[in-house]
């Protein structure tokens, strides 16, 4: 047996004895960077308003809340993710969620949960953390991938020479702090934003950004290119970053709007 088809093998083997938990949403440096960038474009009102009614002083503190739950005794009945049908390239409920129970659907619960005054204030917090959360795993492209891959999970990859799979790579890898700080990766890429985009991207609904996220993952993410054996490509990885970037920034832009519009009064 040759030696790629070893390396393909062993590293088939490992990502086999990954913790299935790993690929199902952004890493925690992803959901935290968010929160940065959402909180960096929220007024000064808003702020007092949600350290007034949640006693939250950052939202990144609580960018992971959602991730940490699902290993609770009692985890709630939500899924990070979106199952386009294969062949389609635009989300349907009626087809693809019917049960509402994707990230898709449950963004729009969070957010009817929230502005609820017939939700208790601990309703009304968990909605809002779980707005948080959800908000940035929409924006990930891997989350609207294939269901038969599990949005990449079962894709065996290697990143940097080492074994991995195509939603992890998605989820973490082609995060690049450049020796920064989350904080400090997080202002750059909030100064990067032009006025004009904030105001583009600003709005929209859950639908628009799941589809979004489905063009990426059908067009680029799913399109894989290698140096050698199942080695990703650098051109792959490169642009692979600048997606992933703009996906950062889209979610904190769009978080910020949609807490603005939920808290404003």
């Amino acid at each position: 047996m040759g030696n790629r088809v070893v390396r393909y093998l062993i590293g088939c083997v490992l990502l086999s004895a990954m913790p299935l938990q790993e690929g199902l949403a952004w890493g925690p440096t992803g959901h935290r960077i968010v929160g940065h960038i959402a909180e960096m474009n929220l007024d000064p009102e808003i702020l007092k308003t949600i350290r007034k009614k949640f006693n939250i002083n950052h939202l990144a503190n609580v960018a992971n809340w959602a991730d940490a739950i699902k290993k609770s005794k009692h985890k709630p009945d939500v899924l990070h993710y979106t199952n386009i049908a294969v062949g389609h390239r635009t989300y349907d409920q009626q087809r693809d969620c019917p049960r509402k129970r994707c990230v898709t659907e449950k963004i729009k619960e969070y957010e009817s949960l929230l502005i609820d005054p017939k939700s208790s204030p601990r309703t009304r917090k968990e909605a809002f953390k779980f707005l948080i959360h959800l908000v940035a795993d929409v924006h990930q492209p891997m989350h609207l991938g294939y269901e038969k891959d599990r949005g990449g999970n079962e894709i065996a990859v290697f990143f940097g020479g080492k074994p991995t799979n195509l939603h992890r790579v998605w989820d973490r890898d082609l995060i690049s702090l450049k020796g920064k700080t989350q904080l400090q990766f997080a202002r750059q890429l909030n100064r990067s934003i032009s006025p004009g985009n904030k105001k583009q991207w600003a709005g929209g609904t859950s639908d628009d950004w799941s589809n979004e996220s489905r063009a990426l993952v059908l067009d680029y993410g799913y399109r894989l290119q290698f140096s050698k054996e199942r080695e990703l490509s650098l051109n792959y990885i490169r642009e692979g970053r600048k997606i992933v970037e703009e996906r950062l920034q889209r979610a904190g832009i769009r978080l910020a709007d949609m807490l603005h519009r939920l808290l404003k009064n």
